[in-house]
């Protein structure tokens, strides 16, 4: 699963602070209270994150943009501080493939593409080109619906952060979030089956029918009791009545066939009809003709203003990349310029006077940004409104035509049929006779509804014996699956042989090493002893234990190409481990990183890597960027000019 950092901007009430990201490792390293560990929040929060709210966040953040690659697409992710409940993504790719939503964090009733796409997660696999497996909304219930697996779910294993490290093994302790992260591996494993999601499928959809045919009880009592039709004496006077409406009808044409006088013609009243329908089909033709237009001209504009956006934040690029440069030569003669007198009132390349207000401020920026947004969604909403009037009216204009249509054949029938409006006139009696005795059979047939409610409770009640079957069916299959997956074992052989690798206390070539998939906790086995990441003891073990798993899953992932995104954030990989007291250790922790890293055939796995003391590679891994950051004028914080708590 293609996901590569790019670089993060952070907007400031000041500033606007720029961090690139290397394809290979990033290294950020310092004091402490100098915003390393804000860079990976910032980039989770981009991601749907929850920002922890420090003094600093909480005084100086404005917002931030986070450039990623994801699949084929060039992305960039916009959250403001006060974005609590979606995120803006805007992506280009292949055949001018480009699109900019504001994806909400949560799923949404409509769909926001033409996929299946319902929400910032979503959006994220899509473009990824990953379909994510379905997994129960509630895990302890059977009957729960099937939604589709989260990117923040998966997210999990892609970000160790500080505060998790020696207290939590990937929240499989916590009773939701655990139960995510299992769904996780599940998804990253394979341990899923066509088999599996049929038969899920097949008994929600068992359970359904059984509702409807219990709901379809309650209704018909329901009516039954509004119209007063609950018993068959009730039904019996209606049914007399209409009898009586009939034979009355049977005298009219009685009396009709004695008085042979002269009457107005039958079909007068259907010509006035069809008249009205013709202009009422004009009209709402000539209604949809303009809102098509309308529709055409916003979309129109919506793209202008996706392109000024992009534009924009290129020119805004372009000014930090080349702001303070000190130009010697003209770049566009090669002439030698350095002596030229400098001034503030012209340029001393091209002479041309200065506005004095060409560069924005970070917070003009950003105002800029935000407004543009607006205007986007503003268009797309209009759009979305005037693509739903247009729909009803089209299929007002369906109807009217199919109405005059039928109406049309009822007059050349009528007219084909005409003798005289005496005959007429007693084909119209005739049809409210046909009339009055279908109203007479449904009656009868409402007396049947009694039954009918029996039959359905039966029919609901054998249902209850299939769906028992299907959920022992998912049960068995379940079980095979767990017992025949390869992927499992992989994890575990690679996750015993780093911790061999980084010499893990305790750990040799005798011990085994499990993970059960019921639970997905990786367990050591030393002869008669079993313990796991909750009995390694120290807080230094407990945070190896974790980075340890997690780079032997992103390292099983790439050789056989499961679907783990790939790149890892490690938020101080040497947490509770003294680098005095155990600099082997140390050393061998990052030489199996920068390994993964390095990957074969130029294929790694992108790190990003924050700690106190900077480790280098002991050999040359192209690629590799350090920054140092200890609020200091050539070792500047994430915002320099911060200095609270």
């Amino acid at each position: 699963m293609r996901l590569q950092l790019r670089h993060l901007l952070i907007r400031t009430r000041k500033t606007t602070e720029h961090i690139d990201f290397s394809d290979v490792v990033t290294f950020l390293h310092g004091p402490v209270g100098t915003g390393k560990s804000t860079v990976a929040r910032l980039v989770d929060y981009c991601l749907g994150g929850y920002l922890e709210r420090t003094p600093a966040i909480q005084q100086e953040f404005v917002a931030a943009e986070l450039s990623l690659v994801l699949g084929d697409y060039d992305c960039t992710i916009e959250r403001g501080a006060d974005d609590t409940q979606s995120v803006r993504l805007t992506w280009s790719g292949p055949d001018d493939n480009n699109g900019s939503v504001n994806a909400p964090l949560s799923a949404q009733p409509e769909p926001l593409l033409d996929a299946e796409v319902y929400n910032f997660s979503d959006l994220v696999f899509h473009l990824c080109g990953v379909t994510p497996i379905k997994v129960r909304r509630g895990s302890r219930d059977p009957d729960s619906p099937l939604i589709r697996l989260s990117i923040r779910d998966v997210w999990s294993y892609c970000y160790l952060d500080q505060a998790h490290l020696d207290s939590s093994f990937f929240r499989l302790e916590d009773p939701l979030r655990g139960r995510k992260s299992q769904d996780a591996m599940r998804f990253f494993t394979g341990l899923h089956s066509e088999r599996l999601s049929q038969l899920d499928e097949e008994l929600t959809r068992t359970v359904d029918e059984q509702r409807t045919k219990r709901a379809a009880v309650e209704q018909i009592r329901s009516f039954m009791a509004r119209f007063e039709l609950g018993s068959e004496l009730d039904i019996v006077g209606q049914l007399r009545t209409a009898e009586r409406e009939r034979a009355e009808a049977e005298r009219r044409r009685s009396e009709l066939e004695r008085n042979r006088s002269s009457i107005t013609h039958p079909t007068d009243a259907l010509r006035d009809v069809l008249r009205g329908l013709g202009t009422e089909i004009e009209t709402l033709q000539q209604a949809i003709a303009d809102s098509k237009e309308q529709i055409a001209e916003q979309r129109a504009l919506r793209a202008e203003f996706i392109t000024a956006k992009t534009k924009a934040e290129r020119v805004a690029q372009a000014g930090r990349m080349l702001e303070g440069v000190d130009y010697q030569r003209c770049p566009e003669c090669g002439a030698d310029v350095s002596d030229r007198a400098r001034t503030d009132e012209r340029c001393r390349l091209c002479g041309t006077a200065k506005s004095g207000d060409g560069n924005l401020t970070s917070l003009e920026f950003e105002a800029l940004r935000r407004d543009l947004n607006e205007r986007i969604d503003q268009i797309a909403d209009s759009v979305a409104r005037r693509e739903r009037e247009l729909s009803r009216t089209e299929r007002k204009l369906a109807e009217a035509q199919q109405r005059k249509a039928t109406l049309d054949k009822q007059l050349q029938d009528e007219l084909a049929r005409y003798d005289s409006p005496f005959v007429e006139s007693v084909r119209g009696t005739e049809r409210e006779i046909a009339t009055l005795g279908e109203r007479i059979r449904s009656l009868r047939r409402l007396q049947q509804m009694p039954q009918a409610v029996s039959t359905l409770e039966e029919e609901a009640g054998a249902l209850q014996g299939r769906i028992d079957r299907l959920r022992t069916s998912l049960l068995e299959e379940r079980d095979r699956l767990r017992a025949a997956d390869a992927n499992i074992v992989a994890i575990a052989a690679e996750f015993k042989r780093v911790m061999l690798s980084v010499s893990f206390p305790g750990v040799s070539e005798e011990d085994e090493v499990v993970i059960d998939p019921r639970n997905w906790r990786p367990a050591v086995i030393h002869g008669s002893q079993k313990w796991t990441f909750w009995d390694a003891g120290s807080g230094g073990k407990k945070t190896l234990f974790n980075v340890c798993y997690a780079l032997a899953i992103h390292a099983v992932a790439m050789e056989r190409g499961m679907p783990v995104p790939g790149v890892l954030i490690i938020d101080s990989p040497t947490k509770n481990i003294s680098e005095d007291e155990n600099p082997d250790l140390v050393r061998s922790l990052y030489a199996e990183i920068y390994c993964l890293a390095r990957g074969q055939d130029g294929h790694g796995l992108q790190f990003l890597l924050i700690d106190s003391d900077l480790v280098e590679p002991s050999a040359e891994l192209p690629g590799f960027l350090e920054r140092r950051m200890a609020g200091e004028p050539d070792a500047p914080s994430l915002i320099p000019y911060y200095t609270g708590p």
